[in-house]
């Protein structure tokens, strides 16, 4: 062909092969990945005023771009401090919601060493620690995730991963922002308190040297060249992930056929990496790098996080109806009969005919079930 084309299936329900106890497997499949994400990347927010955040600012903390955006930061801080302390470790970990909203600028760290109760006991990450167990498990995640899909699409290695995935695969490649979060993995930590306004503080806890004005503190963004230089780096990674998720989405090196699921799973992550990257790129050229994402706030950003998880929800609803299992144990969401059920499936196709083919002499021939 000269030139690249999509085909997408209609919606069909293949899943009615499927028992209950391979359900929980499949949710289980499913879920692990995002769950440990957003677990591991969105921490229990700190309330230093009263009245408490409402649901709409609470949930932009576990939208993906947040996540990722808090472990550039955090790391960014670390570059830029001329001084660095278990207070400064504790508030640049710390999501603090103040009378200003979400704040993660440089002065709060000053403004909240009044209502912290209780201090890491280093000025760093411990090494045995839920944290870094977290860091451990999103780690091994992303870097299967990122050879599986690299693999899938170069060809260069054997992989795991099916662009026509069942419920199972559908949040696999969201392990690969965990790989993220090795940037800011040393200074990781959830071993602080803050009093809530609902608590009487206990009486002032020693603090570390007295602290500086931020500005004294930190040296400006614009100013630090191992921050520019982060930045620049960051934005280049962010950068690879909105092409590889381009890579599934747009036919670049040959015709693609697609499930219901695997588009949306395509449409998902190419908004997702597009929003994190623009939304990065605009905030690091100006400088912009407090602990929690400027935009938070703001209302289209609250309007993309419930379309994220708006889309998140759809993709997992369609996945379970087509669903389905194939002969050798694997899921997909492809359903397939015979070799002449496929050439008579995209005759004007012949590259797309040649794709099926190479899934039928793989084993992917699906049983229709009744």
């Amino acid at each position: 062909m000269s030139h690249r084309q999509y085909h997408i299936t209609p919606l069909q329900f293949n899943s009615g092969c499927i028992t209950f106890t391979e359900w929980i497997s499949l949710y289980t499949l499913c879920l692990a990945p995002l769950i440990a994400h957003v677990v591991s990347g969105a921490p229990a927010a700190s309330y230093l005023t009263k009245p408490k955040p409402r649901w709409h600012d609470q949930i932009c903390l576990w939208n993906p771009t947040s996540i990722i955006w808090r472990y550039a930061a955090i790391f960014d801080r670390r570059l830029r401090a001329k001084s660095w302390s278990r207070d400064d470790l504790a508030t640049t970990n710390a999501i603090l919601w103040t009378r200003n909203g979400w704040d993660g600028s440089d002065g709060v760290v000053s403004e909240a060493v009044t209502s912290c109760v209780q201090r890491p006991d280093r000025t760093h990450g411990r090494i045995l620690s839920a944290t870094t167990l977290k860091t451990l498990i999103t780690t091994l995640q992303g870097i299967a995730a990122i050879y599986a899909l690299v693999a899938e699409r170069t060809g260069a290695g054997a992989s795991n991963y099916d662009p026509l995935m069942g419920v199972d695969m559908v949040f696999s490649p969201l392990a690969v922002l965990g790989l993220l979060r090795l940037c800011a993995a040393a200074w990781l930590t959830e071993d602080f308190t803050y009093a809530s306004p609902e608590s009487t503080p206990d009486p002032p806890v020693a603090q570390d040297a007295a602290s500086p004005k931020p500005n004294a503190r930190f040296r400006a963004p614009s100013s630090s060249w191992p921050s520019r230089c982060f930045r620049t780096f960051y934005l280049i990674l962010c950068a690879g992930l909105w092409t590889l998720s381009l890579i599934y989405t747009v036919p670049v090196f040959h015709s693609l056929l697609f499930t219901t699921t695997s588009f949306l799973s395509s449409i998902f992550y190419l908004v997702l990496s597009t929003i994190s990257f623009l939304t990065h790129a605009f905030y690091f050229f100006r400088g912009r790098t407090t602990t929690v994402l400027p935009c938070i706030s703001h209302t289209w950003y609250k309007i993309y996080t419930l379309v994220i998880i708006s889309l998140m929800v759809v993709l997992v609803i369609m996945a379970s109806i087509e669903t389905n299992r194939a002969p050798d144990g694997t899921y997909t969401s492809l359903r397939l009969g015979n070799d002449s059920m496929t050439q008579d499936l995209l005759p004007e196709l012949a590259d797309i005919c040649d794709f099926i083919k190479q899934h039928l002499d793989s084993g992917y021939v699906l049983v229709h079930c009744d």
